[in-house]
């Protein structure tokens, strides 16, 4: 061995350690920060739409509207079976607005009613109603499962008349 071969070695050893150095130092510091509040809002603005739909479901009263109803009936039950869009929009808007001291919390909604239509034996989608037309603005979606007794009248166009349950899903947006 001379002295070149010792050098070759040496840079070699050297070389190995700098790329181990490096390729662990790269590996430790590939962590993506994304500031806190990016997607709180979603999940503030997700969470107050499951709960408004949630009050919307609960019964107002332990009476049944109907006597031939097996239970009472909630608000979205009634707000679908009778079409009542205006009505749903007004509580819907009523409920997600409702804030504490001053300000406007500026809530946007569009509602979509899913179903499994029988005679085409798939699942379809009627629009329901909305507050605003929705334009590529940041928005969630929440969802409701609905049970509804169509056998008197159709309500929204397209459903059967029979009792079924039906997806609501109403997609919500600040603006």
């Amino acid at each position: 061995m001379n002295e070149e071969g010792q050098l070759y070695t040496i840079e070699g050893i050297a070389a190995a350690a700098l790329i181990l150095t490096t390729v662990y130092l790269v590996l430790n510091s590939t962590m993506v920060f994304t500031s806190g509040e990016t997607h709180i809002y979603d999940m503030q603005l997700e969470q107050l739409g499951n709960d408004v739909l949630a009050v919307m479901d609960q019964p107002t009263t332990w009476e049944k509207s109907d006597p031939s109803d097996l239970y009472p009936k909630s608000q979205l039950e009634i707000f679908i079976e009778n079409n009542n869009q205006t009505g749903f929009e007004d509580t819907f808007l009523n409920y997600s607005t409702t804030i504490t001291g001053t300000g406007n919390n500026n809530i946007n909604f569009s509602a979509n009613i899913s179903y499994y239509d029988e005679d085409l034996e798939q699942v379809e989608s009627v629009f329901f109603t909305n507050s605003w037309d929705y334009y590529r603005e940041n928005a969630v979606k929440v969802t409701r499962w609905v049970n509804i007794d169509n056998t008197l009248n159709t309500s929204v166009s397209g459903l059967d008349q029979r009792s079924q349950t039906v997806l609501l899903e109403v997609l919500l947006w600040r603006g």
